[in-house]
């Protein structure tokens, strides 16, 4: 159940950024909720120590953005807040690098397709949560 919950938390939040280039706060908390309760159900009791250790890569992301002005998108941290409830700290800290390789990977062939039309990539900003969202999905096979 809470792979499906979570898979619809993708789902938003993705549809959302591309969408608009923001995440309502209402989504990070009723699928953070959502995922929570789920795990609740299905391993009974948790250690809130664990749970806080599990979250904060995104926490850390959140404070990156906040330190920088904006530059890493904030809401990108609250993903991987939400996202580290379900896939603990190891698995969280791994889908956030798939999501920066992967985005490294498009960002550097549009670098590329650009410069060979003689377009200018100065200023493009590209939404990060779609590739995220392939690192969390990526991570569930590990």
């Amino acid at each position: 159940m809470k792979e499906i919950v979570m898979l619809g938390f993708l789902a938003v939040s993705v549809w959302q950024d591309l969408k608009r280039q923001e995440i309502d706060v209402w989504v990070y908390l009723v699928f953070g909720s959502l995922i929570w309760f789920c795990r609740l159900c299905s391993e009974g009791p948790l250690d809130l120590s664990r749970e806080v250790v599990n979250v904060i890569p995104g926490l850390l992301m959140v404070a990156l953005s906040r330190w920088s002005g904006g530059a890493l998108g904030e809401g990108d941290g609250w993903f991987f807040v939400v996202s580290g409830i379900m896939l603990g700290f190891y698995r969280n800290t791994a889908a956030i690098t798939a999501g920066i390789l992967f985005c490294g990977l498009w960002c550097g062939g549009m670098f590329v397709w650009n410069r060979r039309k003689g377009i200018g990539s100065a200023g493009k900003t590209v939404p990060f949560l779609p590739f995220a969202a392939l690192g969390v999905m990526g991570s569930w096979l590990v």
